[in-house]
């Protein structure tokens, strides 16, 4: 558990999520994609029993790709440390949940997610909430119990949850529109801060404690999608 100076620490540098049209090149796109489909790479993928194929994006300093995403990076967010780096494939949309690390008590910082790839359908979303949660990372499962998870902990009841509401803004066209794959009572609390069209090329780039999902891409007849994930840190 973070003491509330750390967590105050963390709260001075929360921003509001926005969205970076462009930020990747066709060419940058389809490069990205062929080192995740290339078969060199099969034996560095990491098959998670929740759903998504993860694999870890080559370093800075061996990739020049890497290179110019890492100072593209850092003259969107200023200066920071990589936590964590990685593609990602999901045929599932991801329910909610923060991206925090255990590791990191006050430094903790920026989540960035590059989509690369949409295999049929219509633009997706990625959704954020009022909501922070600044005890590690976890999924969000208001008044449930015993489901399992790859990574994050489990969180069953809200009261550590920050900022929750009594009135939620979610009303039953939004949860229609968005939340289908997920339990109603799992949103119990919360309230809609805002959506990203999730476009190939661009940069949805929000703070890593803030809560957040997938709209239920299923609905448009999206069978999977391909993205990357950067988690950072910030030493001050």
């Amino acid at each position: 558990m973070r003491t509330e100076k750390q967590i105050e620490k963390i709260k001075s540098r929360v921003i509001d999520p926005y969205t970076v049209k462009d930020f990747l090149t066709v060419d940058d796109v389809n490069y990205l994609i062929d080192v995740f489909e290339s078969p060199n790479t099969e034996t560095n993928k990491t098959y998670k029993h929740t759903g998504p194929t993860t694999q870890d994006l080559p370093d800075a300093g061996i990739d020049p790709i890497v290179d110019k995403l890492y100072e593209k990076i850092k003259r969107e967010i200023g200066d920071f440390e990589f936590i964590s780096k990685f593609f990602f494939w999901t045929d599932y949309p991801h329910i909610v949940h923060n991206d925090d690390s255990f590791e990191l008590p006050e430094g903790i910082y920026r989540g960035i997610t590059l989509p690369l790839k949409i295999d049929g359908g219509e633009v997706p979303k990625l959704c954020f909430f009022d909501q922070f949660y600044f005890h590690g990372p976890a999924k969000f499962f208001n008044g449930s119990k015993d489901i399992p998870t790859y990574y994050n902990k489990q969180v069953y009841e809200y009261s550590q949850v920050d900022g929750c509401v009594e009135n939620s803004n979610i009303d039953t066209a939004m949860f229609l529109k968005y939340f289908t794959h997920m339990k109603p009572q799992w949103l119990k609390g919360l309230s809609f801060h805002n959506a990203f069209d999730w476009v190939p090329g661009n940069a949805i780039i929000f703070d890593s404690v803030r809560l957040h999902c997938a709209s239920d891409f299923r609905n448009q007849g999206i069978k999977s999608k391909l993205g990357i994930s950067i988690f950072t840190k910030k030493s001050n």
